[in-house]
Order: structure tokens, then sequence, then C-alpha cells
């Protein structure tokens, strides 16, 4: 009888905690939490950004080389919410926006405002950055997940 108690309680410690697709809640489904393929990688050009709208929302699709990884940010610069799609992969492998020239690193970390003095980071503030959405590819597919990170 004990050992029969030990097995129960161990099997159920066992059981993984499962997160549903569509959110937490099964009562609704939140169409943001769930991976969706966004393009096929070899119809995508590493030198361009991409735009792309997913939920009504715009994304930008680009190559950070550094990372050797497809990266999704919102489309939009937080300076002056310029496309960063109409930008352009700089000579350090960062998204670059077309209107100021800030560059943002694949965490959607700015790190470089050309017009900033010498000596000042660019990236002390937390509006600089752009919201990086997470990435995987898959049978040649690239999916990304807008959901809430945590999830």
């Amino acid at each position: 009888m004990a050992i029969a108690q030990n097995i129960e309680t161990s099997n159920e410690a066992k059981t993984p905690n499962v997160q549903l697709v569509g959110g937490p809640d099964p009562e609704r489904f939140d169409w943001a939490e769930a991976w969706y393929p966004l393009h096929y990688v070899t119809d995508l050009d590493k030198a361009t950004p991409t735009r792309f709208t997913l939920l009504g929302q715009d994304l930008v699709i680009w190559w950070e080389p550094q990372a050797e990884t497809w990266r999704v940010f919102e489309d939009r610069c937080p300076h002056r919410l310029v496309p960063l799609s109409e930008g352009r992969i700089n000579e350090s492998g960062q998204l670059e926006c077309p209107y100021h020239g800030w560059s943002f690193s694949g965490t959607g970390r700015c790190e470089s405002i050309p017009q900033q003095p010498e000596g000042v980071q660019a990236n002390v503030s937390s509006r600089a950055c752009v919201k990086s959405l997470p990435t995987t590819v898959c049978q040649d597919l690239l999916f990304v997940y807008p959901g809430k990170p945590e999830n």
C-alpha cells in the first residue's frame, strides 16, 4: 500500500505544467498567444528589411548577421514612428531608421543615434527601444510569437 502511494505521488509530481495555445483562459481565445508563420526564409532578402502585417500590426523582418538569425520588430521607430521597413541594414549589421539614422540591435535596443554628442550612450532610456518579437525557423518557414513574452 505504501509503495502504491509513493508511485501515485511520484507520477503527480512529474505532470508537466502545460500552457494552452491561445492564452491561459480556456474560455477565451487570445489570437496573439500563438505562433504564426510569416514568410519562407528562402524568399527573404538578408540585405533588405521586409514589411509584413500580422493581426493588424505592422512588422519588419530583418536578418541580423552577428547572431545569424531572423528578427521581427514592430515596424516603427520609437523616435518619429517612421516605418523601419523603409530603412536598411547598416555596416554594423543593425537595423537603421531611414529618417534620422537611429540603429537598433537584434534585441531592439537603440545602439546609435548619429545626432547624439560624443560619449553619451544611445540606450539610456527604454523609450528608445523597439519592441522585438520572438522568432524561430521551422521547415524553412519563419514563425513569430506576437503574444506576451512571458507566455
